[in-house]
């Protein structure tokens, strides 16, 4: 989502239209769901999809279509494709509503793209039918799904990031963190080691902090920056690191709500030692057994890219399926 909002803000900021299409229905099994955006520049570059590639190529010729008249339009691909006529292989059905976007037609653009820069949620409904067909608004209402609406109008629902925090400078962390943001994580690399915690070092991700990483989590949190969503990856491989950043994360007492996931690398042998001091600094066994320790899946992986791998799929399924994430977090 946010690569292809992000083309269709500098369009708009340069004055250019951009068609985009998004899907605003689906039936059945469907590639993309509800929300799922592609845009076409002015000069015929695509960002984004909408399916798995099967009906890019029509919905391509729509757009250029959409660009040159202005005028939107609906279309709906089903199973029912063939080499002729597009269609969804998997077997469901998809609504998708192309316009054209423009500083005239939607000058809300900015005002969304300021307050997702700012990690807002942000709801933009479209009118559908009637005298204000076109016509859209920033809603206030944040529990609006994305779809259409009772009203027939549609609804864009841009949600903020979910944060991530990575301790530890290290190869590790550079992909990991790389990973993490093109899941959608706001994603911060912490450490207190000035020398490794450099911009440079992890120029993919959000931020990078050089700072004590127990410290300064308990601070983002007084401050209300995490909540039930937050992913804390700890990297360091070091006890006099490792050990206060769990004992602030773990301890459940400091925290509003839980977080979502809280991993820790380490070898069995360092993850025995890591919860025989913890469990001495005072943490209960059902605080332990929130920490995935050793992180990730077990899936042979090795090296820091594959290991990055073994990680986010860890994370994915302790937030969707945590019986088959091997994960030791009850999410």
């Amino acid at each position: 989502m946010y690569p292809v909002l992000q083309a269709i803000h500098t369009e708009w900021q340069a004055a250019r239209p951009v068609a985009v299409a998004t899907v605003i229905e689906t039936h059945g099994s469907a590639p993309r769901g509800r929300g799922a955006m592609l845009a076409v520049r002015q000069d015929g570059t695509v960002v984004g999809s909408i399916s798995g590639g099967c009906v890019e190529g029509a919905l391509y010729e729509t757009a250029l279509d959409v660009l040159a008249s202005g005028k939107s339009q609906i279309e709906r691909y089903g199973p029912s494709g063939d080499l002729l006529e597009p269609g969804l292989t998997c077997g469901g059905t998809i609504t998708v509503l192309v316009e054209r976007i423009d500083p005239d037609s939607m000058p809300q653009i900015g005002d969304v793209m300021k307050r997702i820069l700012r990690d807002e949620t942000v709801i933009l409904e479209t009118v559908l039918g009637g005298e204000d067909a076109g016509t859209h608004r920033i809603a206030n209402d944040l529990d609006d799904a994305p779809g259409i609406n009772a009203a027939g109008n549609l609804v864009r629902r841009y949600d903020s990031r979910p944060r991530m925090v990575i301790v530890g400078s290290t190869d590790f962390a550079a992909e990991t963190g790389a990973l993490a943001v093109r899941m959608g994580y706001h994603v911060t690399i912490c450490d207190a080691r000035p020398v490794f915690t450099t911009p440079q070092r992890f120029p993919e991700v959000d931020e990078v902090v050089c700072a004590w990483p127990s410290d300064w989590i308990a601070e983002q949190r007084d401050r209300g920056r995490f909540d039930a969503r937050t992913v804390v990856v700890v990297l360091t491989h070091d006890p006099k690191i490792d050990i206060p950043v769990l004992v602030e994360c773990l301890d459940d007492s400091r925290w509003q709500v839980p977080l979502q996931y809280i991993g820790a690398m380490g070898s069995h042998l360092a993850d025995a030692n890591r919860r025989q001091e913890l469990a001495e600094r005072g943490l209960r066994s059902e605080q332990l057994a929130a920490m995935s320790s050793p992180i990730g899946l077990d899936i042979g992986n090795r090296g820091p890219a594959e290991t990055a791998v073994a990680i986010a799929a860890q994370i994915i399924g302790s937030r969707r399926e945590p019986s088959k994430a091997g994960c030791l977090r009850v999410c």
